[in-house]
């Protein structure tokens, strides 16, 4: 379709959508979707005709003619974010070695395979964010069948490992905070495992930040200031280890590692969370506060009347100066045991704090430490979408979903693109054909010039219409007034 038709129906569109406005101008619902799905229709067509412009360029190419014989030209539709692309792709074999080619399609570096152009996928993967995979399929303007399964295969088609984004300068920090947790997600085993459909696994959380500031409209809340988060499946020994070398690496490429004098790690006591100071160089973990608060409250209300008198006593000598403090703390514990009705909280205290002695007083006594709110940040970034609903994940599909989130909150929404052409790359087969066809040698230029020459020869007859127009513009605002 030639540009001046793509115009003459965009303009039509528009026009008569504008006209049915005048006439009922409380309708302005009508005029917004007309205009958009006339501005859709258009990008898409446009779209088309660019990319069969440019195959019928490669096909009359000489560069192309010495190297490639034309075997037949196929139709191809991909779905974009402004509606269905259909163009023309011819199909070629290779002189040399009697390999076949879409040129085209090597070109643009679409994949044979691929239903969704890069921008379409983004709109996927924005809207999986925050909603299920059957919302996700409704988010693209096309008639051709998005799926969940459409969805799945994106999310799962991430990269499994994100690269980092190194900055310009690195950072002088003397502090670092690390803080992590877990969300327990339900395991999706498929419809005939049902034996297994209690199980679950663990994603992990970890962020890093370098200060916590006052918030200035909100009392009493605070802000992270240079946050950056991390998250992943991570399953046993060799995973955690890769999980903790990531941050190793965000720490060595972001900051001047010789300025920083010490970093902080809080958590509840995981393994994985206090194993991260065989990672870090200047790590020390500090036991959540939280997590002792809890332990604390529900071993105190083991005493009844005297719960307040307990808790407060537990409090003391857990912030004791004294040597022998940790001796104090066991024995008052082990008394507390022999009146309480559930011994069992008593023990979860004893074995919480007396394991992570040094870690607990660090959080207590250390002016650095200040506080953890790992279960929050969990909350908000993992159990929205993974635990909170009803659903099950397999592991691939969390541990993908949990770095998306991430990479959202770390480079915001507009960067997911980047996500997506490093993934496409990273699943790319490796090919032959293309990458040693200059693109120079393409008229390309031919094919800008003839639709810059074709829009502007009808918009010079389009604006000789104009005046007719507008006086049908006032005529129908003159017809409102007189009805109001």
């Amino acid at each position: 379709m030639a540009i001046v038709s793509l115009l003459e129906a965009l303009v039509k569109g528009i026009l008569e959508a504008e006209e049915k406005f005048f006439q009922d101008p409380k309708d302005f619902y009508g005029l917004e979707t007309s205009v958009k799905h006339a501005a859709e229709t258009f990008s898409a067509d446009f779209l088309s005709e660019v990319l069969s412009s440019m195959n019928q360029q490669i096909y009359e190419n000489m560069w192309r003619k010495e190297r490639y014989n034309a075997q037949r030209t196929d139709q191809r539709t991909i779905i974009s974010s402004v509606g269905d692309i259909t163009f023309d792709c011819t199909y070629y074999r290779r002189r040399d070695d009697k390999s076949y080619h879409y040129l085209l399609e090597e070109m643009i570096n679409l994949d044979k395979h691929e239903r969704l152009t890069e921008a379409a996928e983004v709109a996927l993967l924005t809207e999986a964010l925050k909603t299920s995979y059957e919302e996700a399929t409704k988010v693209l303007p096309s008639r051709q069948k998005v799926t969940k399964s459409t969805v799945y295969d994106k999310i799962h088609g991430i990269a499994e490992e994100i690269p980092l984004e190194i900055p310009a300068e690195k950072k002088v920090c003397e502090y670092l905070h690390i803080e992590a947790d877990e969300d327990h997600v339900a395991e999706q085993h498929g419809r005939w495992n049902s034996s297994k459909d209690n199980a679950s696994f663990i994603t992990k959380l970890i962020y890093l930040y370098e200060q916590k500031q006052d918030v200035s409209e909100v009392k009493g809340r605070k802000e992270l200031v240079g946050t950056f988060y991390f998250s992943g499946v991570y399953g046993g020994s060799d995973g955690v280890e890769r999980f903790w070398n990531q941050v190793r690496k965000y720490i060595e490429a972001t900051y001047d590692t010789e300025s920083i004098r010490q970093i902080y790690i809080s958590g509840d006591g995981a393994g994985w969370i206090k194993s991260g100071v065989k990672y870090l160089e200047k790590a020390l973990f500090c036991a959540d506060k939280f997590h002792l608060m809890k332990y604390i409250n529900a071993a105190a209300g083991q005493m009844l009347d005297e719960k307040e008198l307990v808790k407060e006593e537990l409090w003391h000598r857990l912030y004791s100066k004294k040597r022998d403090a940790k001796k104090r703390f066991d024995e008052y514990t082990r008394d507390m045991l022999v009146s309480a009705n559930n011994g069992k909280v008593i023990e979860d205290l004893r074995n919480y704090v007396l394991g992570n002695w040094s870690a607990v007083r660090r959080t207590l006594r250390d002016k650095n430490v200040n506080g953890c709110s790992a279960e929050s940040h969990v909350s908000h970034m993992l159990s929205d979408r993974l635990s909170s609903r009803p659903m099950g994940w397999s592991q691939t599909g969390a541990d993908r979903m949990s770095k998306l989130r991430c990479y959202e909150k770390n480079y915001g929404r507009e960067k997911i693109i980047d996500l997506v052409k490093y993934s496409r790359e990273k699943r790319k087969l490796l090919r032959t054909g293309t990458e040693d066809i200059p693109v120079k040698e393409l008229t390309l230029r031919q094919v800008t010039a003839e639709h810059y020459n074709q829009a502007k020869s009808y918009i010079e007859r389009i604006q000789a219409t104009i005046p007719g127009i507008t006086a049908k513009k006032s005529a129908a605002i003159r017809t409102q007034l007189r009805l109001m």
